[in-house]
């Protein structure tokens, strides 16, 4: 009884030093390149100013997401839609902005993100699942959040 408790003391202690190390390590890593990538995201966003902001007032938009784009929050209001190809909704919404985005407000940009391939994106606004919209300033930062919305109506206005 106690050889073999002894065994098994010595095979699963270091199993779970071992497996604990590379889980830690794993997030520790995971942290870091979420950190850069927000440092990089905020050096990004600091580019001068196109020719489109130099006008007073430009048509809305429906792009997809670049983080040199959030600057067109200082002269109106920018959306960060994360969507998913697999999912109902995002779908219907996707196509509904694609052919009505003639009719989003002067200043209004709403950028799509693949939720799927930004992971941190999504780490950094906290976004839960897909279909979260979330409205920021020209420095990337959260001014409104909210999800669900399933008509462009709908995303106008709760946008801030």
């Amino acid at each position: 009884m106690k050889k073999a408790l002894i065994i098994s003391a010595l095979i699963v202690i270091p199993v779970l030093l071992i497996g604990g190390g590379y889980f830690g390590y794993k997030k520790y890593t995971q942290n870091r390149d979420a950190k850069k990538a927000i440092e990089n995201a905020k050096t990004e966003v600091m580019v001068p100013v196109s020719e489109q902001l130099k006008q007073d007032k430009r048509a809305g938009t429906y792009e997809p997401y670049d983080a040199s784009k959030l600057v067109l929050a200082k002269d109106g209001k920018v959306v960060l839609f994360f969507n998913a190809k697999w999912s109902k909704t995002s779908k219907q919404l996707d196509q509904d902005l694609k052919n009505n985005v003639d009719k989003l407000p002067q200043n209004f940009t709403i950028l799509s993100v693949d939720y799927d391939k930004n992971a941190v994106l999504r780490k950094t606004y906290e976004v839960p699942f897909e279909n979260t919209f979330v409205q920021v300033d020209a420095e990337g930062n959260i001014v409104n959040k909210w999800s669900g919305s399933e008509y462009m109506a709908e995303i106008i206005a709760l946008a801030k």
